[in-house]
């Protein structure tokens, strides 16, 4: 059996799957971008003004905390919620592909375990290059990530299980 990226290197259709992958990760990532600069303005507005007022140098530390803690709640709860629901974020509708589960339902618990590594901090940017790495140069289905084996998920063309 051929390692994935010997699959897809040779595949134009699964070529085409992954660029569209890669094209939604990126209309995802901009959309959340956009979602927590806003929600970073709100938080910083809020501890920024007691501690003024107080007159406390604590400020830094208490909102990069705070700020990790709204990074990961916002990315995992994007990406859970519109996956684990109707099995694409947006990003993955704007092109046109689908989360589905290759034993079972599309669940909640199925889209945690696939997004896992896509949070924004450092630790999981190298889980994420890892979970591909691992997931092209392994053996299996070539529309999978480690993840989505893990998870017994794929990424498929919506209009190949016929729905948009």
């Amino acid at each position: 059996m051929q390692r994935r990226f010997e699959v897809v290197r040779a595949n134009s259709a699964l070529q085409n799957l992954w660029t569209r992958r890669v094209i939604a990760f990126v209309i995802d990532s901009l959309i959340l971008l956009i979602v927590f600069v806003v929600l970073n303005a709100v938080l910083a507005l809020v501890l920024f003004v007691p501690l003024l007022v107080f007159n406390v140098n604590a400020f830094g530390g208490l909102f990069s905390g705070f700020s990790a803690i709204f990074g990961l709640i916002i990315v995992w709860g994007y990406y859970v919620a519109l996956e684990g629901s109707t099995g694409a974020t947006i990003g993955k509708r704007f092109v046109d592909v689908k989360v589905r589960s290759l034993e079972g339902t599309m669940s909640y618990t199925k889209a945690f375990v696939r997004s896992f590594t896509k949070a924004w901090l450092p630790a999981f940017a190298l889980l994420f290059a890892l979970d591909l790495i691992v997931g092209f140069a392994t053996q299996g289905d070539p529309r999978q990530r480690f993840s989505d084996a893990v998870a017994n998920t794929a990424i498929i063309h919506a209009r190949a299980c016929g729905s948009r």
